[in-house]
């Protein structure tokens, strides 16, 4: 059985939370700090969930009381654009994944500025939003 550790293929599947105000689905429009690395949550890498570990409705869960969109996008396409994605397992979270490249330290960097509008347009589709559990 699969730790987590194995590399992400190109054909999966990965889940980006968002709160639901950095989207706006009347526009099908992500607000720039949608993929911005947290200054305390992203320091070695804006994080995502694999869809093989978790469905899109875990993923979606957030801090409490708050609702959440889920963007899907396939690893290919980040790749294709010069986005690394590192399975990096967390205890109780083997399907954790980071983007190493925009990480809190490099946030303010023009590259990952660049890197961030890329993402905005790589979402194969939006879910949600998703109910606080």
């Amino acid at each position: 059985m699969d730790d987590g550790n194995e590399p992400v293929e190109d054909d999966e599947l990965l889940y980006r939370r968002v709160p639901e105000a950095w989207y706006d689905p009347a526009k099908g429009r992500f607000n720039d700090q949608a993929f911005a690395p947290h200054k305390t949550n992203d320091i070695t890498g804006l994080s995502l969930s694999r869809e093989k570990y978790k469905t899109i409705e875990e993923a979606a869960r957030g801090r409490a009381g708050k609702r959440y969109y889920v963007a899907v996008l396939k690893a290919r396409d980040l790749r294709a654009n010069g986005i690394a994605v590192e399975p990096r397992p967390q205890p109780g979270d083997p399907g954790h994944v980071e983007l190493p490249d925009l990480n809190a330290g490099s946030a303010k960097e023009q590259r990952v500025l660049e890197l961030q509008r890329v993402l905005l347009q790589l979402p194969l589709s939006v879910d949600g939003p998703f109910e606080p559990s």
